[in-house]
């Protein structure tokens, strides 16, 4: 699958969203711990694409667990990864539609290593819209 017919985040704006996203909720730790880290999360979506002609779940399933297992942010790590992988999504329009308690339970079982990509991209396909 080829890259162009997505629409990727960059690093600048996913910086952006981050911070607007954590002073929305009121958090009060948060911003860039490792940029490099941030970077490499936002790519995993187009290497899937290239290398393993990953769709539009896989990509983001990708992104949503490098954005979580690499903490890149000082705070809010878990929020900020479901807030752009959605993010991902709606700009290549796509929708998740899921309770929040959900997002979390996702989030935990990433987080505990319960959940690898194969798990998060099978939980998308069940809980997103085409829009």
């Amino acid at each position: 699958m080829a890259t162009e017919n997505f629409v990727y985040l960059t690093v600048a704006e996913a910086v952006k969203f981050h911070v607007l996203y954590m002073r929305r909720v009121g958090e009060t730790r948060f911003g860039v711990f490792d940029k490099r880290l941030v970077e490499s999360a936002l790519m995993r979506p187009q290497h899937a694409a290239d290398y393993e002609n990953a769709d539009v779940y896989r990509q983001a399933a990708t992104m949503l667990f490098g954005l979580i297992k690499s903490h890149p942010w000082e705070g809010g790590n878990k929020r900020t990864a479901t807030f752009l992988t959605n993010l991902f999504l709606k700009r290549n329009g796509y929708k998740i539609i899921a309770p929040t308690i959900g997002l979390i339970e996702l989030c935990l079982k990433i987080e505990s290593n319960d959940w690898k990509v194969d798990e998060i991209e099978g939980w998308l396909r069940d809980r997103t819209l085409n829009l």
